[in-house]
C-alpha cells in the first residue's frame, strides 16, 4: 500500500508539475516579475530569520557560560572567607593574648618619654630614680616668669598650670599610657611605640586654661591701673619734663599672651617676653604740652604800693621735634625724659624778700640793773609789744597806739615814774626806759622823729638828750619812716643780764649812716646862782658809706632840771 500512494503522489505531482509548467509558460513577463520578487522577499525573510534563531543560540549559550563562572567564583568567595575568618580568628586571639600580657606587663612601653626624659621599659620604681636624676622636683618648681611693659611681671606655677606633673603622677601617667583597660588600645600603643617615640607629658597633659586666664587678666588689670596716667610731670630742678609712653591706652590682648604661655609651658621656657602691647599707640600732642608750658621769664615785684611780694615766674620751653624722636625711641610704658630750657629771672621773690630787713639800721642798748621786779615786768610786756612791728615807708608810728594804756588789766605793775617833778609809783613804771631806747635806735636808723619830749629828770641810762619820756595819753614818742623800704623793730628784755635792746631793721640802699652830737648849757632859776638844771640842744649827722659827713640838723632841745635826793 506505501508504494501505491508513492506512485500516486508521483503521478499527482507529475500531472501538476505538467500542469504548472503549462500555466507558467501561459505567464506574462510582468506577472513573471512579480513572482520572482515575492520569492526574493520570501528567501528573504527565512534568511533573517535564521540570523535571529542563531543569535538567540550564542545569547542563550553566553548566559550559560556567566551562570557557571558565577557559581565558579562564588565557591571561590566561599572558600577565602573561611581563610580570612580563620586568619582573622587566629588574630583576634593573638591579639587579644598580646593585649592582656601587655595590660599585666609592670613596665613602662618602648620609647616613651617624660618631658624629654626617657622611661623607656622601666618600672614604676626606675621611672621614679630616673626623674629624681634628671631633677625633676627643681624643673617642676620653676615657675614660668612672664615679663610685660613697664617692669611688670607674673608667675605661673608648672604644676598647677598642668605644663607638668608631680614626679609620681608623671610616672604613673607614663605607666597608663599602654597600661589601660582596653587590651587592644594597649596593643596599638605597643606597636606604635615599636616604631616612633611618644612623650607623654607633651602629648596627654591638658593645660589648665582657666588658672591660666586668671592669672593673665590679673595681670592685665594690675598692668593697666599703673600705666594708666597720661599726664606729664615738669621738673624744674632738673629741667625735665617726664611721661610714660603710651599712658592710659596700652593694651595687651589677653587671647594672643593666654596662648603665648601654653606654647611656652609646652616647650617648657622658664621666661616669656611680652613687653610690647598689642595696640597702636599714639603720641601725645607735644604741641599742647608746648603751649601748656612755655612762658617767659619775669622778675619778681611788690605790689604797687606796698612790699607784698609777687613772685616771679620761671621761664619754661622745650623742642617739640626733639620730644617727638624721644617718644617715638621709647619703648612702651618707658618714662620718656624730654630737655627743657628753664630761663630763671634776674629778680626773684626770694631775692626781694631779702631785701626786705636785711640790714640793721639802728640799734640800742640800756641797761636796768637795780630795778624792781615790777619796773623789769613792766618793760619786758612793753617789750613784747613792740618786738616784730613793721612800719611801712611814709607811715609813723605811735609808741603809746603800740603798747597801749598802761592798766593793770593790760599786765602792767606800779613801779617808780617821774610825775610833775616827783618820783611816784605808776601803773607801767619803767616803759619810758623802753620808749627812750626805742628813740635811739630810731634816730640812729635815720627815721624821722616826729614827737619826743625828753624827762623833767635826767635819766641814767642814757646820755644827755637821748632819751623820751611817754605817758598816757601824752606825752607820745613818734617818728615816721622816711626810707624806701619797710622797717621792723626787733626788740628784747634779758632779766638775767638786766639789759634792753632795741634794733631796726630795713634796707640800707646807701650805707649812709647817723650820729648824735649835743650842747649843753645849764641854767639858773631867777634870783639864784645856783645849777637849776642843763638845757640841752642835739643835732643829727648824717654821713655817706664812706665817712663824709652830708648833712647836720637840729633833732631837738631839752631841759633837765637838777634832781634833788
Amino acid at each position: 500500500m506505501a508504494e501505491n500512494k508513492k506512485k500516486r503522489k508521483s503521478s499527482e505531482d507529475g500531472a501538476e508539475g505538467g500542469a504548472t509548467e503549462k500555466r507558467r509558460s501561459a505567464h506574462t513577463p510582468k506577472e513573471q516579475a512579480r513572482r520572482e520578487k515575492a520569492a526574493a522577499k520570501a528567501a528573504e525573510e527565512a534568511r533573517i530569520e535564521r540570523e535571529r534563531r542563531r543569535k538567540a543560540e550564542i545569547k542563550a549559550e553566553k548566559r550559560a557560560i556567566r551562570r557557571e563562572k558565577r557559581a565558579r567564583a562564588a565557591r571561590v568567595l566561599k572558600v577565602i572567607f573561611l581563610v580570612l575568618l580563620i586568619v582573622l580568628l587566629l588574630a583576634g586571639i593573638g591579639a587579644t593574648v598580646g593585649g592582656f600580657l601587655i595590660t599585666k606587663s609592670d613596665t613602662i612601653l618602648p620609647n616613651v618619654y617624660l618631658d624629654g626624659v626617657s622611661v623607656d621599659k622601666m618600672t614604676r620604681e626606675q621611672a621614679m630614680d630616673a626623674l629624681k636624676a634628671a631633677g625633676w622636683e627643681d624643673r617642676a618648681r620653676t615657675p614660668l616668669t612672664v615679663y610685660l611693659p613697664a617692669e611688670q611681671s607674673f608667675e605661673l606655677d608648672r604644676v598647677t598650670s598642668g605644663a607638668m606633673l608631680a614626679r609620681g603622677v608623671a610616672v604613673e601617667a607614663a605607666y597608663r599610657y599602654g597600661h589601660g583597660n582596653n587590651w587592644y588600645e594597649n596593643l596599638l600603643r605597643y606597636g606604635k611605640s615599636l616604631f616612633s617615640p611618644t612623650d607623654v607629658l607633651h602629648d596627654y597633659a591638658e593645660l589648665d586654661e582657666d588658672y591660666i586666664r586668671e592669672n593673665v587678666e590679673a595681670a592685665i588689670a594690675q598692668f593697666e591701673e599703673l600705666t594708666a596716667d597720661d599726664s606729664y610731670e615738669v621738673d624744674r630742678e632738673a629741667a625735665e619734663l617726664r611721661l610714660m609712653k603710651g599712658g592710659g591706652q596700652m593694651q595687651i590682648d589677653a587671647d594672643l599672651l593666654c596662648a603665648e604661655i601654653e606654647d611656652a609651658l609646652r616647650s617648657g621656657q622658664s621666661e616669656l617676653d611680652h613687653r610690647h602691647v598689642d595696640n597702636e599707640l599714639t603720641p601725645p600732642d607735644f604741641e599742647a604740652i608746648f603751649t601748656e608750658l612755655h612762658v617767659k621769664p619775669v622778675n619778681a615785684e611788690f605790689v604797687e604800693g606796698g612790699f607784698e611780694v609777687i613772685e616771679e615766674t620761671v621761664g619754661c620751653t622745650f623742642d617739640v621735634e626733639q620730644a617727638l624722636a624721644l617718644w617715638e625711641a621709647a619703648a612702651p610704658a618707658e618714662a620718656v625724659v624730654i630737655p627743657l630750657d628753664i630761663q630763671y629771672p634776674e629778680v626773684t621773690a626770694e631775692s626781694l624778700r631779702g631785701m626786705l630787713f636785711r640790714d640793721k639800721l639802728g640799734e640800742q642798748t640800756t641797761l636796768f640793773g637795780g630795778s624792781t621786779p615790777e619796773r623789769v615786768n613792766n618793760i619786758q610786756l612793753a617789750v613784747s609789744k613792740l618786738n616784730g612791728v613793721v612800719i611801712d615807708p611814709g607811715e609813723t608810728f605811735s609808741y603809746n597806739e603800740t603798747v597801749g594804756e598802761r592798766t593793770k588789766e593790760a599786765g602792767f605793775k606800779l613801779a617808780a615814774a617821774y610825775q610833775d617833778g616827783e618820783v611816784v609809783q605808776e601803773l607801767g613804771g619803767g616803759v619810758c626806759q623802753v620808749s627812750s631806747t626805742l628813740y635811739c635806735a630810731a634816730f640812729y636808723a635815720n627815721m624821722e622823729t616826729v614827737e619826743r619830749e625828753g624827762h623833767y629828770f635826767m635819766v641814767n641810762y642814757l646820755e644827755w638828750g637821748h632819751d623820751a619820756t611817754v605817758s598816757w595819753p601824752s606825752p607820745d614818742f613818734k617818728f615816721k619812716n622816711t626810707r624806701d623800704y619797710p622797717v621792723k623793730i626787733v626788740a628784747t628784755a634779758d632779766a638775767d643780764s638786766m639789759s634792753l635792746n632795741i634794733q631796726i631793721w630795713g634796707t640800707d640802699v646807701d650805707g649812709s649812716y647817723v650820729e648824735m652830737t649835743y650842747d649843753r648849757y645849764y641854767f639858773t632859776y631867777e634870783g639864784s646862782e645856783d645849777i637849776a638844771g642843763f638845757h640841752v640842744w642835739t643835732y643829727r649827722n648824717i654821713y655817706d658809706k664812706e665817712g663824709n659827713l652830708i648833712e647836720t640838723r637840729d633833732e631837738s632841745e631839752a631841759m633837765y632840771h637838777k634832781h634833788e635826793e
